[in-house]
């Protein structure tokens, strides 16, 4: 009675078609069936899921290759541009590239000339040359050493202007007893800006690098008050140096063109005979000591 009854409430259902007609319904291995396509189910779920992250790969891998190729397009515009630069703007780009190398190369230094002596860095140098052919009006080596500016200078000691009087001292060839044939030299080094880190950095490096010699004839001068050089010196243990103060208008870096056509930088200075026997634009603080020991060595053996 019971089965019949079943049979009837499928039949039923089947008539109103919520399920198929399938002779393996009444199977003992129906179960089993059931069992069976579940796990295949699940299978399909995650063979589904595998395909999807593999298509998502795809399509990532096809995004690069486009972008690889808009980068080989973008390489291919750049090189049709600089078919098209003048050979100045080429020129500059080539000096940027060989600054960037010398800067990289073995020891972070500018200086690239210390076996042959040399005392400015192949950039400095030509700069320099680039100065002289665009006229620019700046001093040069060999030219006449200005000497009225140092009248102007103040004293870091007695805080007044050195004058006609105390010039003789910086300028050896404007001293009474000074004759043609007397070797002396002075080496200055100044600084236009204010507290400067990079010249007492060099002030520091020189005053332990330097021989006797080249010590006594070496001078500072910069922007700061007398009292702030005196504070400074006596902190670091320095107050046997030569410093002194430009005045208020600069006078006597304008006078040395050392304050530089774009910023500020430190400037040396060797000054011979009344000319500037060598100079150095943008000094590099970290090589101060062997720039000055090259500077002086380059004058001497031009005396020979």
């Amino acid at each position: 009675m019971a089965t019949n009854l079943l049979l009837f409430v499928y039949l039923v259902f089947v008539t109103l078609g919520l399920f198929a007609l399938d002779a393996d319904a009444f199977s003992p291995l129906h179960h089993h069936h059931h069992k069976t396509s579940c796990t295949t189910l699940f299978m399909g779920k995650g063979l589904n899921k595998f395909k999807n992250k593999q298509a998502d790969l795809k399509r990532k891998l096809e995004l690069a290759k486009q972008q690889n190729k808009k980068d080989d397009i973008d390489d291919d515009d750049d090189t049709s541009q600089q078919k098209h630069l003048t050979d100045e703007e080429i020129k500059e780009q080539n000096d940027r590239k060989r600054f960037e190398q010398l800067l990289q190369r073995e020891g972070a230094t500018m200086l690239n000339n210390y076996e042959s002596e040399g005392y400015l860095s192949t950039q400095q140098e030509e700069e320099e040359i680039t100065a002289a052919r665009s006229g620019a009006d700046r001093i040069f080596e060999g030219d006449p050493a200005p000497v009225d500016c140092f009248e102007g200078l103040v004293s870091v000691t007695t805080e007044k202007s050195i004058a006609k009087k105390g010039t003789g001292r910086l300028v050896p060839w404007l001293a009474k007893d000074y004759n043609i044939d007397h070797d002396d030299y002075r080496v200055i080094i100044c600084d236009p800006r204010q507290q400067s880190t990079d010249l007492h950095q060099a002030m520091k490096d020189l005053n332990g690098a330097l021989p006797k010699d080249i010590k006594d004839r070496l001078y500072y001068i910069n922007a700061d008050t007398p009292a702030e050089n005196r504070r400074w010196l006596k902190k670091n243990g320095l107050r046997h140096l030569d410093v002194y103060c430009d005045d208020d208008d600069k006078t006597w870096m304008r006078s040395y063109t050392a304050l530089g056509d774009k910023r500020w930088y430190i400037s040396m200075f060797v000054i011979h005979k009344g000319k500037v026997s060598k100079l150095v634009r943008e000094m590099d603080v970290y090589n101060a000591p062997k720039t000055v020991l090259n500077a002086v060595k380059a004058m001497k053996s031009e005396q020979l």
